[in-house]
């Protein structure tokens, strides 16, 4: 059922539901005829999106169309869309029934009482008006985006690089079969900040690509343009093997202000470099499982009620000098040993920090673990839901899709810098606090906003709008 616009007594009727009584006494009578009241209250604390991230994105998109025909403009479009996205709305076909919503309004600068935002067709002509051109120049703005939200250029900075799967199931452009997914999908290329978990820059591309081929141009020309705007910071690219380019690692080789620490495959060479290592570990570790047995036996004969087993885990890092036959430097890799009662694992790093432990190095590599909830998080929004057939209007979803993540993220971290909606997954952002229902009065002079005086976050809330009115 919709919300009737009509108000005469035969659909007031026609609309009206009884139901069997839920308290003593009372009959319950439901209709859709309530006043001006939004789900998508959260919508407020982003503010109109004019001069935002989302106003950005539709000032970069060429208006070839008759000025006299045009009642949306791409700009209004956009902060639409993302705005829908923000609350949890994926698809264009949501813009049907949002097009009237007043939070949805006033964030793309309308007010209540104007007309209607953009519907279905209008949102998926756009979409699938993108040039390759303007997709250049909106990657180019994420990249701007996540420099300014610095106040002063950073001293260091980590570039965790990685690719997640978006399947498809129709006929889309450029998709292809993963063999590792067993799906036919895209692999969006994500850089997030290591230390901030800022989304940087994301990128489509096909669903069965080599990435050690084509990582080396793109983290160039990354590198090359965050380091034109910030001269004096040390830029590092973290990520598994398949980041692991020699091409890149022979153009960082004279670079200060390069550095990497990526995954790297294992071989029969590096394999027989750390022999000895591992039987070694593998002795240590029979020694010290029988020092628990004695220990667990000892005190089951004694008796004690809580004695068990302890999970055995010998762990040895070492130092290797490595050079493949593709590299024209030596490298220096990281190997950590694991014995356990798995079995042994053997896992090899490549960095260009020589000043660290073997230890310390491979434990600033697993911090890009962290990296598996950003896109977790990303995928909130429905960032892997690439429906359309041309594969420049996926690309430009894509985009949406993160810039509705920048936004997020941006005001986790600022309005509610602090509190326990700072701690949020972008999945409890959109249920608790973005689907917050507000009443919207529009008066002569101003809007009011009402949210729920029961809100369960209401003192969060309050703190993020005293930032805002600041």
């Amino acid at each position: 059922m919709c919300k009737g616009t009509s108000k005469n007594s035969d659909y007031q009727e026609k609309m009206l539901f009884s139901l069997p009584e839920i308290v003593s006494d009372k009959k319950i009578r439901v209709d859709f005829d309530s006043p001006d009241i939004s789900s998508n209250g959260g919508l407020v604390l982003v503010g109109n999106m004019r001069n935002s991230l989302a106003w950005k994105i539709g000032c970069l998109i060429p208006d070839e169309r008759k000025k006299e025909f045009i009642h949306h403009t791409y700009m209004e479009m956009v902060s639409q869309r993302i705005g829908q996205i923000l609350c949890g709305y994926e698809d264009a076909n949501d813009c049907n029934r949002l097009r009237s919503d007043s939070a949805l309004k006033m964030s793309c600068g309308r007010k209540p009482s104007d007309a209607d935002l953009s519907s279905q067709p209008t949102m998926t002509r756009l979409e699938n008006n993108i040039g390759s051109k303007t997709l250049y120049r909106i990657g180019k703005l994420f990249l701007d985006e996540y420099i300014s939200s610095f106040d002063k250029a950073p001293k260091k900075i980590i570039v965790d690089a990685d690719d997640t799967n978006a399947n498809t199931y129709g006929a889309q452009q450029l998709t292809l079969f993963n063999a590792y997914y067993n799906e036919y999908c895209y692999m969006p290329l994500l850089l997030f900040d290591g230390l901030t978990g800022k989304l940087m820059l994301p990128l489509l591309r096909p669903g069965r690509r080599n990435k050690s081929l084509s990582v080396a141009r793109i983290m160039q020309r990354v590198v090359e343009y965050l380091h034109g705007n910030w001269p004096n910071t040390v830029i590092e690219l973290r990520g598994d093997s398949h980041f692991a380019s020699h091409e890149f690692m022979d153009w960082a080789h004279d670079k200060w202000y390069v550095r990497y620490l990526t995954g790297l495959s294992a071989n029969s060479t590096l394999l027989s470099m750390v022999d000895k290592q591992k039987r070694r570990a593998e002795n240590d570790y029979l020694k010290a499982q029988n020092i628990e047995d004695d220990r667990y036996e000892t005190l089951k004969r004694l008796r004690y009620p809580n004695v068990r087993h302890e999970r055995i885990v010998i762990r040895r890092y070492y130092k290797l000098e490595y050079k493949a036959h593709s590299w024209k430097y030596p490298q220096r890799v990281i190997a950590k040993i694991e014995v356990s009662a798995e079995g042994t694992n053997i896992r090899f790093v490549v960095t260009k920090n020589r000043n660290n432990s073997p230890e310390t190095v491979y434990r600033r590599y697993c911090g890009r673990g962290e990296m598996e909830l950003w896109i977790k998080d990303l995928k909130y929004f429905k960032a892997d839901r690439m429906s359309c057939n041309s594969y420049r209007a996926n690309y430009f979803r894509l985009f949406l899709y993160a810039a509705a993540f920048v936004l997020a993220h941006r005001m986790k971290h600022t309005a509610f810098n602090g509190t326990e909606v700072e701690r949020f997954t972008m999945d409890s952002l959109i249920k608790r606090i973005m689907l917050s229902a507000v009443y919207i009065v529009e008066k002569k002079t101003y809007i009011k906003i009402s949210f729920s005086p029961h809100h369960r976050h209401r003192e969060e809330l309050e703190a993020a709008l005293t930032r805002m009115a600041a």
